[in-house]
């Protein structure tokens, strides 16, 4: 390879960079949509705090099983959507909700305290995890929203 190729690779390569930065709603430039409103709080949760893009965090099958299981929930891996219905099928009053959303929020606090324990250790990816950080701090209000709008 002479230096020609390895120019002209840089350059793609920092083409696709800058695209890819462009169509990321973790770039800067992005702009955020403002949550949406629901008919039912299941709905609003699964839509605004399950998808990673949104909330800043994965939550996973097993993550979802473990909030459960700190209720005294149990139920079978299954689908993802399952397992969250299942899990939201033991709210019966406003009291089991506030237990579910305090679940949940301390599920983002932990894996919040991950995100900044790396930007620590690993300077270079810090405005990475900040914007992260931020989506976890909107996702939590949200469910505070919602357990007002659906429980009080």
């Amino acid at each position: 390879m002479d230096i020609k190729e390895i120019n002209e690779f840089r350059n793609e390569f920092e083409a696709m960079q800058q695209k890819v930065a462009q169509d990321s709603c973790d770039s800067e430039g992005c702009v955020e949509e403002e949550y949406e409103d629901y008919p039912d709080y299941l709905r609003a949760i699964y839509a605004e705090i399950m998808p990673p893009f949104k909330s800043g965090i994965t939550i996973s099958r097993w993550d979802l099983k473990r909030m459960a299981a700190q209720l005294d929930e149990s139920f079978a891996l299954d689908v993802r959507e399952r397992m969250f219905k299942n899990f939201m099928q033991w709210i019966a009053n406003a009291e089991d909700m506030k237990a579910v959303v305090g679940v949940f929020k301390e599920h983002m606090d932990m894996k919040s305290e991950l995100y900044r324990e790396y930007s620590k250790k690993y300077p270079s990816s810090k405005e990475i995890f900040d914007v992260k950080i931020v989506k976890i701090e909107k996702a939590k209000k949200y469910l505070d929203k919602v357990y007002v709008e659906f429980f009080t």
